[in-house]
């Protein structure tokens, strides 16, 4: 098992790497702020606006360009980029896109507890071969949270697919993969995808003891950004189909708060502290659930 662990890590650095000679692009999106990428990035960063009021700390996970290190440094923070490979990092900073990087295994992370005020982890995540130690690192590392946005596992989100699951299950356990098509997924790379949900992250925060969970619900992209829609540095920015793109993801928010269909990604703020009321207030403010949990029993009065 620890091998495989180890096979997949090694498989991302040398994709990273490998895709870095093959790049003409290097740093196009960090750079270019009228591209599709860009744009699209935004609309998953800003759901952390309401921790941007004050400087903290921040250790970003996964970020192989430096675009959220970026995000964070330009909205007044103190921030580390840091990824399994650093090539791409390395180049950003000696082209002045970053101030800090570092080379990071998040299973392994050689720093004390509460290093960081924040760490986020951006669609990196569901790359971990051992996911959920990963986030355990995460959370060692964290003074005041960890800022998890990822795909959502939207099967557990809708009861009538989970209704249709259990019925197949009475007469094969397989059998619903006939619907369920990548109820087993796996990523060229080599890793198997985690998603997650609510309820799991819940689950991790109530077992730490933790006080204090955030969830935001959101869509991203409908299907991959074809580079004639001025996500190349060969193609100018079509405004016209960047409009069509936000308008279909206009409808697909309103039908997912109809609760008709799921949203397709999660942002999950898990504070290792509890957060001032005045943060709360924002959070809820920017459509966030805010959760509250409540104190172990056996152990609170210890």
């Amino acid at each position: 098992m620890i091998e495989n662990s180890l096979k997949s890590y090694d498989a991302h650095e040398r994709h990273i790497q490998d895709f870095f000679q093959e790049s003409e692009e290097r740093h196009f999106a960090l750079r270019n702020k009228d591209c599709v990428s860009y744009k699209i990035s935004l609309r998953y960063l800003d759901v952390m606006i309401p921790l941007l009021k004050e400087k903290n700390k921040w250790l970003t996970i996964g970020d192989h360009t430096g675009f959220e290190a970026k995000y964070l440094t330009e909205h007044n923070q103190d921030a580390t980029a840091s990824d399994i490979s650093d090539v791409f990092l390395r180049d950003a900073f000696e082209q002045k896109l970053i101030g800090k990087y570092k080379k990071i295994n998040v299973e392994h992370i050689d720093l004390a507890e509460d290093s960081y005020d924040y760490l986020i982890c951006k669609e990196a995540f569901h790359h971990f071969p051992r996911a959920y130690l990963g986030l355990y690192e995460m959370i060692r590392v964290a003074k005041k949270g960890v800022v998890l946005i990822e795909p959502i596992d939207a099967w557990f989100k809708m009861p009538l697919l989970l209704f249709i699951k259990n019925i197949c299950d009475c007469f094969h356990p397989l059998l619903i993969n006939k619907i369920w098509k990548n109820r087993f997924s796996w990523e060229t790379v080599g890793n198997y995808v985690f998603k997650i949900t609510d309820r799991e992250v819940e689950k991790i925060a109530m077992g730490m003891g933790l006080s204090c969970i955030a969830f935001k619900e959101m869509n991203t992209r409908l299907k991959p950004i074809p580079a004639k829609w001025g996500d190349s540095q060969k193609t100018p920015f079509d405004e016209k189909l960047y409009r069509k793109l936000n308008h279909k993801l206009m409808v697909w928010d309103f039908v997912c708060k109809l609760r008709i269909i799921p949203f397709n990604t999660l942002c999950a703020i898990i504070f290792k502290e509890k957060p001032p009321q005045t943060l709360v207030n924002d959070l809820r403010k920017n459509r966030y659930r805010v959760i509250e949990l409540p104190p172990n029993p056996y152990l609170s009065g210890q």
